[in-house]
């Protein structure tokens, strides 16, 4: 393995005082077999046994809870090391890998796009039939459950007609997360991404994440996952659905607007997104627009799988909530009104309330019964948000709200 790093020595102290001791990284190898102590094999023992230690939900937010799957899952022209899948029906596939030169790094990136795309050919039934000629260990293998739900159900709820539904959409539309974990990582990795433009991928999201393993002098191991994120997410391809299958054109092969306003779409923005559209259909246009304008306005849409946080910090590290909007297309302003009144800024938050619910006709702020935060409200209901992006006028008004809100906050500090 290359010494080199963009990481200094990793050092254990025990107290502020004590000397630091500086831990020895322990060297990967190549070789298969349980010859090898720590190769590409004991990688993959270790993640589906410690699937905790993928920092996926750092590369996709809705990923952070992970159920390990199975090992080799067999695919035409070879196998995928590790296969996890989440509550919530989302797919992770991964390689484990050495990284030697350049060359080898591509071929693997390759390969994992050719495997994904493989099973993204698959139905829910070709996936299971798949985990069933597959390699499981430890507690999963000694369960005694076969099914994919089995296996997930067992760590968190979900109907199985649900995640049934979730799992074969997702191999419809090769949405996955791809991972490539391995050591060395850090080195071309940059170039890589310049052969990943030109390739036409699924719907994916690729993370390269480093493992570096220290031996502790007192036992056991000290694991360090490194995601690089300058390449955690690669351009997409433009993903259409015809009679229920997914075609693929390169983002080269577009204009420059229209690939602009295609790429890095992150997965839990995409179910967030779809989860609105079923509600409002046709709303995802405007919708996007308003959230495309947000970072100009120094407000960062923070997406989980069922809501997005219109977030805006300024100066202050906790930050204010401009709004909530969940799936259901409710729009909700009470945790702004409540971090208002900590701040002793009621007046400031009741103003930008007041011009929200100007925009939609018969909107007013009110205060519940049963709370003192300042909500929007339209016929005792709360605001959808396909009120409040509408039309132009009333996205580009929410917007100045936000501004004037920013402002006043800003002048009264």
């Amino acid at each position: 393995m290359s010494n080199q790093s963009q990481y200094g020595q990793t050092f254990l102290i025990d107290a502020l005082g004590s000397p630091a001791v500086g831990l020895t990284r322990v060297p990967f190898e190549r070789g298969a077999g349980e010859n090898a102590a720590y190769n590409e094999a004991w990688l993959q023992r270790l993640i589906m046994q410690q699937p905790s230690l993928l920092p996926a939900g750092q590369i996709e937010e809705g990923f952070a809870d992970l159920v390990p799957i199975c090992m080799e899952l067999p695919v035409k022209g070879g196998s995928l090391d590790n296969v996890l899948v989440t509550p919530g029906g989302d797919i992770v596939l991964v390689e484990c890998k050495l990284w030697r030169n350049y060359e080898a790094r591509r071929k693997v990136v390759a390969q994992i796009i050719d495997y994904a795309t493989q099973v993204s050919k698959w139905s829910y039934i070709d996936l299971e039939e798949a985990i069933s000629r597959s390699t499981y260990v430890g507690a999963l293998q000694e369960s005694g459950r076969n099914s994919l739900y089995e296996r997930v159900s067992a760590v968190g709820e979900i109907e199985e007609a649900e995640f049934v539904d979730r799992v074969s959409r997702n191999l419809r539309l090769g949405r996955f997360l791809l991972l490539i974990v391995g050591d060395g990582i850090q080195e071309g990795v940059r170039g890589m991404s310049e052969f990943l433009q030109q390739h036409a991928g699924l719907h994916f999201t690729l993370g390269l994440v480093e493992i570096a393993l220290f031996r502790l002098t007192t036992g056991g191991y000290v694991v360090q996952p490194r995601v690089f994120a300058r390449t955690t997410n690669i351009d997409r391809g433009i993903v259409t659905i015809h009679d229920a299958r997914i075609e693929i054109s390169s983002p080269s092969a577009l204009s420059t607007s229209t690939a602009t306003s295609t790429r890095k779409m992150p997965i839990t923005k995409q179910h967030y997104l779809e989860g609105v559209e079923h509600v409002f259909p046709g709303i995802g246009t405007n919708l996007n627009a308003m959230i495309d304008k947000l970072p100009a306005a120094d407000v960062d849409p923070e997406f989980g799988a069922k809501s997005i946080i219109l977030r805006w910090y300024g100066d202050d590290i906790r930050g204010w909530n401009l709004g909530t909007i969940v799936s259901s297309g409710e729009v909700w302003f009470d945790y702004l009104s409540v971090r208002a009144r900590e701040k002793g800024l009621v007046e400031q938050a009741r103003q930008y309330l007041a011009e929200v619910a100007a925009l939609i006709p018969g909107a007013s702020v009110r205060i519940p019964p049963a709370g003192n935060a300042q909500v929007v409200n339209i016929d005792g209901k709360t605001i959808k948000v396909d009120a409040l992006v509408a039309d132009t006028r009333r996205l580009e008004g929410w917007l100045r709200a936000i501004a004037r809100f920013q402002q006043a906050v800003a002048q009264a500090a």
